[in-house]
């Protein structure tokens, strides 16, 4: 729909978003000088009675447990066309998933979160209702005068639990829901939200949702370091047997804050996580050298080092990388003037600052990837100066990519670059690569070339 001037006395502002069901508004309350976001079923659902019903047993939902952890709802109404809309609060941080898109979260703050959507499901189970749609886009966080907090939101496939086992139809989102909800008429319970709770820790805590059930492989094994508790209680939310799991989702909260508040909690110290380079903007280039002195002398080795998979749907590539870098992602970065006379479309990139990604002046670490048709030398895809002087030239040869790769172990006093052309033994098809590191670690450069995915 284009975007209207006003709903009542709430004037809109822009467009937050929309689904299946509904357009979610940006609108400002003038008499209360307030922002709201406003909720309108859909037009192609306007004579749906059934779909009109949910729309507003939704509504009655948050307005009847009006909890500090659940978005609330002010005010319904009904547009001249017949369609309900509802006035809720407005989420000026957006969502969990957009905090999961930025990089890996340190553990502390995901088992924060974890608590908060978990006290919001509980409240939730309290009041008889089951959520069955909880996933990171449909978690928002709010700015609020003690920090940020948590509203779970998205009640669209919400019931109540005496009506459990009268679900005729599958509901929910692949891979967050319970294996029983894609049974229709399947008997369901509380417990189908404790999954759901599991698969939002998962992606919480490892910066990627669980495969398929069964789930098998333990967020330990992609970000080693965890407390083997947090491991037991996720694969055990996680299970297909539901008798497995946490009893209901008080259970499973108060299971994640025992492991929070722990004495033995792993603190996230390697410099990925510290190095947050706040003086990129400052340009206090002594107080970079010294506190780079420091990152260098804490990190010896790669434990402890976390990635984050980025995605290019369009070239069909996976590519990890050190989460703290990953903190704007684009997927239409145009190559650089060679790659695209050797026939490179736009590629991805995860970066500190992506705007100075090309700059000599700001420093932004991070890694850029694109394919390239063929097998094309590395000389006849790179710049050839990209840093002053000349570069540091090796092989790349592994069980799972050949090429070569050209190190700067210092570029404009803006830390290392590496460029490199690799691609599958025997497969004319070259990935051409970026990587801008703070230090000089070609052991980093070798572990995101050897975790590298061609779909």
């Amino acid at each position: 729909m284009s975007q209207p001037e006003a709903f009542g006395r709430y004037r809109v502002i822009r467009r937050l978003g929309s689904g299946s069901f509904a357009t979610v508004w940006l609108a400002q309350d003038d008499l209360l000088n307030y922002p709201v976001a406003i909720k309108v079923l859909a037009e192609n659902w306007a004579h749906q009675m059934d779909i009109q019903h949910r729309f507003l047993e939704e509504a009655r939902i948050l307005r009847q447990t009006d909890s500090t952890w659940l978005v609330a709802v002010h005010d319904v109404d009904v547009l001249p066309d017949g369609r309900p809309y509802m006035v809720m609060t407005y989420a000026d941080q957006g969502s969990v998933a957009d905090l999961i898109h930025r990089g890996q979260l340190p553990l502390d703050e995901a088992l924060r979160l974890l608590t908060e959507i978990g006290q919001g499901i509980t409240v939730l189970h309290g009041h008889g209702t089951i959520h069955r749609d909880i996933k990171p886009s449909n978690v928002l966080l709010q700015s609020s005068p003690v920090g940020q907090r948590v509203l779970v939101a998205d009640l669209g496939f919400a019931k109540a639990i005496d009506e459990a086992s009268g679900f005729t139809a599958a509901a929910g989102t692949p891979g967050y829901m319970s294996p029983e909800q894609s049974i229709p008429g399947g008997d369901l319970d509380v417990r189908s939200d404790v999954y759901s709770l599991g698969a939002v820790a998962y992606e919480l805590i490892t910066g990627r949702p669980p495969s398929r059930p069964p789930v098998k492989v333990a967020p330990g094994r992609i970000r080693p370091g965890l407390p083997p508790a947090l491991d037991e209680l996720i694969l055990s939310a996680l299970s297909v047997d539901r008798e497995s799991r946490p009893a209901d989702a008080k259970t499973f909260t108060d299971r994640v804050r025992a492991i929070r508040i722990a004495p033995n909690l792993p603190e996230d110290t390697s410099w990925w996580h510290r190095y947050q380079m706040p003086w990129h903007r400052a340009g206090a280039l002594t107080l970079v050298c010294g506190l780079l002195a420091t990152a260098v002398s804490s990190s010896l080795g790669m434990p402890g080092m976390s990635l984050t998979t980025v995605h290019n749907a369009a070239q069909e590539i996976n590519v990890d990388v050190p989460s703290v870098w990953a903190r704007e992602f684009h997927t239409d970065q145009e190559a650089r003037p060679s790659a695209v006379e050797a026939g490179a479309g736009p590629g991805l990139l995860a970066a500190t600052e992506a705007d100075h990604w090309h700059s000599t002046d700001v420093p932004s670490y991070g890694v850029y990837a694109t394919i390239v048709p063929g097998a094309p030398s590395l000389s006849s895809v790179a710049d050839t100066q990209p840093c002053e002087g000349q570069p540091d030239e090796r092989p790349i040869d592994s069980e799972d990519w050949e090429g070569t790769a050209w190190e700067w172990p210092e570029c404009h006093a803006n830390g290392a670059y590496t460029s490199a052309a690799v691609h599958p033994p025997g497969i004319p098809r070259t990935v051409y690569l970026e990587i801008r590191q703070p230090e000089y670690r070609p052991d980093v450069v070798d572990e995101i070339i050897d975790k590298i995915e061609l779909l």
